[in-house]
C-alpha cells in the first residue's frame, strides 16, 4: 500500500472512532444518575422507545466531522479504482492507441485504412484500438460514403465541420470547393476548364457538395451556378486555414 494511502486509512479509522466515540458519549452519559424502573414490582412494564434523535440534533462538531469522515472514505474508494480516477489517461497508456489517437487528431477524417499504412500497424491492431477509443468517447467514427472516418469527439464539434475537415484533405475537392469560394456563381464547365477535368468527374464532386450542405446552386438558364453555402462559409474557411 502506498504511504498516502496509508495515511488516509489512518484518518479515517480515526476521525470515525472520534465521532463515534462522541456521539456514544453524548448520547449515553447519565450524569451520575442511577436510573431505576417506575413501574411498581410484578406490575407489568410496556417499554417505550427514546425518542429518536436526528442527524441534525447532533452537535455542530459532529455534523462537520462525519462529514469530511464520508468525503475521506469516497477518496480512499476513488484511490483504489483508477479507472475511474484516470480513466483516459489509462486509455492512452497503451503506445499503439495514443499513436492513433494522435493521428486523428492531427488528421480528421482519415479512415483506419490510411492509419494502417501511415503508421505501419497491423489492421487488426488498427481496428482493436479504435473500438477501444470509441468506446471511451473519444473518437466518433462517420460513415461518408464508402469509407468509415475517423474524428477526435469535441464539445461543439458538428457534422458539418467533420466533413468540411475530410473535404480539406482531398486535394481535387479543395480545389474545387476553393474555386467556388473564390468565384461565387461559377459553373460545372469553368471548374472542367480551371483544373482540367471531366465534367462527369466534376459533376461528382459537386453532388457530393451539394448533398453534405458545402455548396448550393442557382439556376441561370441552363446553367447552374454555385455558391458555397451561408451554413458552410465559416465552416470551410477555418478548415482551409488549418489543413
Amino acid at each position: 500500500m502506498k504511504t498516502w494511502h496509508l495515511l488516509l486509512t489512518v484518518a479515517i479509522v480515526a476521525l470515525t472512532v472520534a465521532v463515534a466515540a462522541g456521539v456514544f458519549n453524548m448520547t449515553g452519559d447519565t450524569g451520575g444518575y442511577i436510573v431505576t424502573p417506575a413501574t411498581p414490582p410484578g406490575a407489568s412494564a410496556v417499554a417505550k422507545d427514546a425518542p429518536a434523535e436526528s442527524y441534525w440534533d447532533l452537535p455542530l462538531w459532529v455534523q462537520i466531522a462525519s462529514a469530511v469522515d464520508s468525503l475521506l472514505i469516497m477518496g480512499w474508494l476513488v484511490s483504489f479504482f483508477p479507472p475511474v480516477a484516470g480513466r483516459i489517461e489509462n486509455v492512452l497508456d497503451n503506445r499503439n492507441r495514443y499513436r492513433i489517437f494522435s493521428y486523428v487528431q492531427k488528421n480528421p477524417g482519415c479512415t483506419p485504412a490510411e492509419i494502417t499504412t501511415r503508421q505501419n500497424m497491423k489492421n487488426g491492431t488498427v481496428k482493436y484500438h479504435v473500438q477501444m477509443l470509441e468506446a471511451e468517447g473519444m473518437i466518433v467514427l462517420k460513415r461518408m460514403g464508402k469509407f468509415t472516418r475517423l474524428f477526435r469527439s469535441a464539445s461543439g464539434s458538428s457534422d458539418l465541420e467533420r466533413v468540411a475537415a475530410t473535404y480539406v484533405r482531398n486535394e481535387t475537392s479543395r480545389s474545387l470547393l476553393q474555386a467556388i469560394m473564390d468565384h461565387p456563381g461559377i459553373t460545372n464547365s469553368n471548374l472542367a476548364e480551371q483544373f482540367q477535368l471531366d465534367k462527369s468527374s466534376v459533376h461528382w464532386h459537386i453532388d457530393r457538395f451539394l448533398k453534405d450542405r458545402m455548396v448550393r446552386f442557382e439556376q441561370d438558364g441552363k446553367y447552374k451556378r454555385y455558391f458555397v453555402s451561408d451554413e458552410a462559409k465559416g465552416v470551410l474557411a477555418r478548415s482551409m486555414v488549418s489543413c
